[in-house]
């Protein structure tokens, strides 16, 4: 007998007929019959869809064959299967928390480093406590405060923080499956180059699945996940992409608000000295094109204000301006 392959259990469908000859076998079982073979018309499952779990993934065996019948029982113990499918359920469970428990996954200083934008608080966390996903894209030039609302986001528990230019099809895919985050965030997202990496992404917004083909068969796994993503342009995507967001416009921070904002990433989730804080402020904030980023970079290799205006000059001085 052909070894059984459980590469079945990425297939929804497939699942779903798996289900329903475990049902009529514990059925058959249940009263006292005993046989368990079944033909395809007791379970109301068509033989072309049920033929790739008997003769590619082996899982089920032809005991009886004629003219006008043919029976199939399972070609190992339904205990096995059962248990497998329990496994992938639990691995792969998307079902949502209680409205009490996502209140407590909310940090009582979240949007403590974000300046302003008290409205966009209240929206952001009316999505993290709604019972089904509301997806938010915050779109601006650099210096409008995207990147520290994510970095808010991130601190939720079952979050992951993954860049735009950093992203592949293969590596999300991987990275969903063996994470199953609660929350992903996606920084840069207008620097996905890849057409079937945003095409995951859509299908996750729009389905709460994870659909793709990898390594010659068919993911699909339920996937129940909240995106929130940063751009500073949007002009490349679909119209059906921008759709599955709440998108969000935001205008570039003046420069005192900026140094604000710096001061308290960097004394709040950086544990900088709040005298160095202010003085890396200082600096970046003082350039047409810094970021809170590079505060942050900039704070993580200096310890003195030598080595902030030390650093600093190198990384200005390599910058690529256009």
């Amino acid at each position: 007998m052909s070894e059984v392959k459980w590469d079945w259990l990425y297939d929804a469908e497939l699942r779903e007929i798996v289900k329903k000859a475990l049902s009529h076998v514990k059925k058959l079982i249940a009263d006292g019959k005993s046989w368990r073979d079944f033909e395809l018309v007791e379970i109301g499952v068509e033989f072309h869809k049920f033929r790739p779990l008997a003769y590619k993934y082996n899982l089920f065996r032809c005991t009886y064959h004629s003219g006008k019948h043919t029976f199939w029982a399972f070609a190992v113990p339904i205990e096995e299967v059962e248990k497998r499918l329990k496994e992938f359920e639990e691995l792969t469970s998307g079902a949502s928390v209680s409205e009490e428990e996502k209140v407590e996954d909310i940090p009582e200083d979240f949007w403590a480093t974000v300046e302003g934008y008290d409205d966009l608080r209240d929206l952001i966390v009316k999505s993290i406590r709604a019972n089904n996903p509301v997806h938010i894209l915050l779109v601006g030039p650099p210096s409008t405060g995207k990147t520290v609302m994510l970095m808010e986001v991130e601190r939720l528990r079952g979050s992951i923080y993954i860049t735009g230019e950093k992203i592949t099809k293969a590596g999300l895919t991987e990275l969903l499956l063996n994470r199953k985050p609660r929350y992903l965030i996606v920084d840069e997202i207008d620097k996905v180059d890849d057409v079937e990496t945003l095409s995951v992404l859509n299908t996750l917004m729009e389905s709460q699945r994870l659909i793709v083909v990898q390594h010659n068969k068919t993911v699909d796994v339920p996937m129940k996940l909240w995106i929130f993503a940063a751009a500073n342009d949007v002009k490349r995507f679909k119209q059906d992409f921008l759709d599955r967001f709440a998108v969000i416009y935001l205008k570039p921070y003046d420069r005192d608000t900026l140094r604000r904002v710096i001061v308290k990433v960097l004394a709040l989730r950086e544990r900088v000295d709040k005298k160095l804080a202010e003085y890396i402020a200082e600096r970046v904030a003082s350039s047409p094109v810094a970021t809170v980023r590079d505060a942050v970079r900039l704070a993580r290799l200096s310890r003195t204000r030598e080595e902030v205006d030390r650093y600093w000059s190198i990384l200005t001085k390599y910058r690529l301006t256009i």
